[in-house]
C-alpha cells in the first residue's frame, strides 16, 4: 500500500517538471529604479524577487512591487536598532 502510494507521488512529480522547466522560461520579471516620496526605490513587476531582497540581505535600496507603488502604500523601511555601548 505504502509503495504504491510513494510510486504514485513520485510519478506525478515526473510527469509535471517538463511543465515546471517550460512555465519557468516564460516567467519575466522587470524591474527599474523610481523616486517615490521623495526616496528612490527599486520597482519589481513580480513580487517574488521582492520578498527573496526583503528577506536576503544585503537590500541595496528598497525593493516594491508596482501594485504597491500604484496603490500609493509603499513601506517605510525598518529603522535599525541603536548600537548599545559596552562599558
Amino acid at each position: 500500500m505504502k509503495n504504491k502510494t510513494i510510486l504514485r507521488i513520485v510519478t506525478i512529480q515526473l510527469a509535471l517538471l517538463p511543465l515546471g522547466i517550460v512555465m519557468s522560461s516564460q516567467a519575466n520579471a522587470t524591474q527599474h529604479k523610481q523616486i517615490v516620496n521623495g526616496k528612490e526605490v527599486i520597482v519589481h513587476s513580480s513580487p517574488i524577487p521582492v520578498v527573496l531582497h526583503r528577506l536576503v540581505p544585503p537590500q541595496y535600496g528598497r525593493h516594491v512591487t508596482q501594485k504597491e507603488v500604484a496603490s500609493r502604500h509603499v513601506p517605510k523601511p525598518r529603522v535599525a536598532a541603536p548600537v548599545r555601548k559596552r562599558p
